[in-house]
């Protein structure tokens, strides 16, 4: 597993990148969520699903709720016995780049609308102060989330709500720290920022019917499109095909004659 990053860059205090990887994980959990449709498909979108399976899936949330009730504990009885003048402050989160506050609202919006409540990972009054205990987390609540999602994987409706939240994604900054926080928690989303920042590439495409490609954004949209342009060589549509090759903000559905 690549390590989660500010462990090994040293470009964040433990406070950001700690908080980075939680939202990361919040978006993750309520994008498998989403996508198996977990309130009201008891299946998770697997009409084969055995007890088993499911149970696997419970214990694994539980254990995650527990990975980070320990951590706290740990970080509490840390702050009680720090030494007469130790310096904490530079690991709070008032103290961290406004870049990454920015995304982390931003993040915790789009996990709490999905939830339509609260946030699942209730820790914003506190933060790891050690990094041993900050890889040994982060490692943990990977594991749990690879082992839900290979039961339940649901790629195709991941890979549409990664795109929408790449897309919420409004400036360079953002993405890149994006990019960064991701390694290691969360492939997907790290893909789609990458995806954004780099643009698309399309070689040698031929479509003889209806085709959609790149990024489509639905017509609610009002975000701003952000990243490199894309490249396209050696692109053929036959006289009887339609294309949208690139990105769509809004309006009309491609889909929609």
């Amino acid at each position: 597993m690549a390590e989660a990053f500010g462990i090994t860059a040293g470009a964040l205090s433990i406070a950001g990148a700690f908080t980075a990887c939680v939202n990361c994980f919040e978006v993750h959990l309520t994008r498998w969520r989403q996508a198996v449709d977990i309130l009201n498909d008891p299946k998770l979108g697997s009409p084969d699903a055995t007890a088993p399976q499911i149970r696997t899936v419970k214990d694994s949330l539980c254990q995650i709720l527990v990975l980070f009730a320990d951590s706290e504990k740990i970080s509490q009885q840390y702050k009680l016995g720090a030494a007469a003048g130790e310096d904490l402050s530079v690991l709070s989160r008032d103290s961290m780049d406004s870049a990454i506050v920015a995304l982390s609202n931003n993040m915790r919006e789009l996990a709490i609308k999905r939830q339509k409540s609260s946030s699942i990972l209730k820790i914003t009054q506190w933060a790891l102060y050690r990094r041993s205990e900050f890889k040994s987390l982060i490692e943990g609540i990977s594991s749990l989330i690879d082992s839900i999602e290979k039961i339940f994987p649901a790629p195709q409706a991941q890979v549409t709500l990664v795109r929408q939240e790449a897309a919420r994604l409004q400036d360079r900054r953002a993405l890149e720290l994006v990019e960064s926080a991701a390694e290691g928690v969360d492939s997907l989303l790290q893909n789609a920022a990458r995806e954004v920042l780099n643009g698309h590439q399309y070689l040698n495409v031929s479509i003889k019917g209806k085709a959609q490609t790149g990024d489509a954004f639905s017509s609610d949209w009002h975000g701003k499109a952000v990243g490199a342009s894309h490249t396209y060589d050696g692109v053929i549509v036959d006289n009887d095909g339609k294309a949208l090759i690139g990105n769509k903000y809004g309006g009309k559905d491609f889909w929609d004659d």
